[in-house]
């Protein structure tokens, strides 16, 4: 019978196996995460395509070959990297859960912009390149990123689609529409917080203005 997948089957663990598909042991998943964390650290300092696996395994004083017992190269352990920052991504799914009446769904609002913000500001580089990648056509960053925001986008629009029913948000928005509209109001603006003073805008400015839009399209007219 072939497996059904839902939405929360794509946030279960994945298990690590090396290149031949054999299951990695803990001696394993450390030198495997070892070229990870020199991999995101050569992806923060300089684009994809300037880094080599010699240099990644330079990094940590190991070889070329031992790095391709895992990763097929370079661009693979960055798809790695994409998908273990998505791991993070049911923990904001959460802070949505509970009221959002009044001052309790702003306050709400403004947690989950915090979080977001926190999510870039840690994965930066990576999130940017598997955006990048996937607006450019690659397959595998699109289903990485496509997995790691829908939870997300289905919990806004199911927020959206109750306040359609009491009247508060007008019956012509399209509720999976506005909550996609605001996740990428999300990832958009995240990936480029570092140009905020060219709009003589900070990080409060930012939270303050995005947390308004959401709980505005969340909860519509009281």
């Amino acid at each position: 019978m072939t497996e059904t997948k839902t939405p929360h089957s794509r946030n279960k663990k994945l298990v690590k196996k090396d290149q031949a598909g054999r299951e990695l042991g803990e001696r394993a998943l450390q030198t495997r995460q070892k070229f990870l964390d020199a991999t995101a650290q050569l992806l923060a300092e300089r684009s994809i395509l300037d880094i080599s696996v010699t240099e990644i395994a330079r990094r940590v004083d190991s070889v070329s070959s031992l790095f391709y017992h895992y990763f097929e190269d370079v661009e693979d352990a960055a798809r790695q990297l994409a998908q273990e920052a998505s791991a993070e991504m049911p923990a904001l799914v959460t802070i949505i859960d509970g009221s959002w009446e009044g001052s309790e769904g702003l306050m709400r609002s403004r947690q989950l912009v915090e979080a977001y913000l926190d999510h870039w500001e840690r994965y930066h580089a990576i999130l940017l390149l598997r955006n990048h990648g996937a607006d450019r056509g690659d397959k595998n960053f699109f289903v990485i990123r496509r997995n790691a925001l829908e939870p997300l986008i289905e919990k806004l629009a199911s927020l959206i689609e109750g306040s359609k029913a009491t009247g508060r948000v007008p019956a012509d928005i399209h509720a999976y529409l506005a909550a996609s509209a605001l996740v990428s109001m999300l990832e958009k603006l995240s990936g480029y917080t570092r140009s905020l003073k060219h709009f003589q805008a900070d990080r409060q400015d930012l939270v303050n203005t995005c947390a308004r839009m959401i709980h505005t399209t969340v909860c519509g007219q009281p």
